[in-house]
């Protein structure tokens, strides 16, 4: 299916997870983290999950995990940094809640960076990231201050509820 202009929605499989380390790459100031890094790829190639792709070339994706029967979380999700803005993690998020819906679950939920934690002089950092989930349908549920080692997370839920 294609989404947004001439991106399609695919699921992710093993053979896309070097271009997924590839956007991972675009992305130092997220991803600046050698655990996060390893963790992430190993995330896609052994993840459910989506991928975005453009003219031949993977430009996102998002992994995710289902830990109760009506409950999923989005692990990892990245955007290739020349492709920020463009749609294309919207494009992810509703193949991705439609999916979910279908198969009976009502609640997605994502962790990223806290407004708690200080990002002077930064341009593209998790304040926009925070501004994209509110904005395909994400709440603000819990600070997480102690979830990662030197960041503060912050939890959001979706709900995925017929009439969300």
């Amino acid at each position: 299916m294609t989404t947004g202009p001439k991106v399609a929605i695919r699921p992710l499989k093993a053979a896309h997870a070097e271009a997924c380390d590839e956007v991972v790459r675009s992305l130092p100031y997220h991803f600046g983290d050698p655990d996060g890094q390893r963790e992430c790829a190993r995330a896609v190639r052994t993840s459910p999950g989506l991928v975005a792709v453009r003219r031949g070339q993977v430009v996102g994706f998002l992994t995710v995990a289902h830990h109760f029967e009506t409950s999923s979380e989005i692990t990892w999700m990245a955007v290739h940094a020349d492709d920020r803005g463009q749609g294309i993690g919207r494009a992810l998020i509703d193949r991705l809640t439609q999916q979910l819906r279908g198969q009976g679950r009502r609640l997605l939920l994502v962790t990223t960076v806290s407004s708690l934690e200080a990002e002077p002089g930064v341009v593209d950092g998790y304040g926009r990231t925070r501004a994209f989930y509110r904005s395909v349908g994400f709440i603000p549920a819990r600070e997480l201050p102690n979830l990662w080692p030197n960041q503060k997370a912050l939890l959001l839920a979706m709900p995925l509820g017929e009439d969300h």
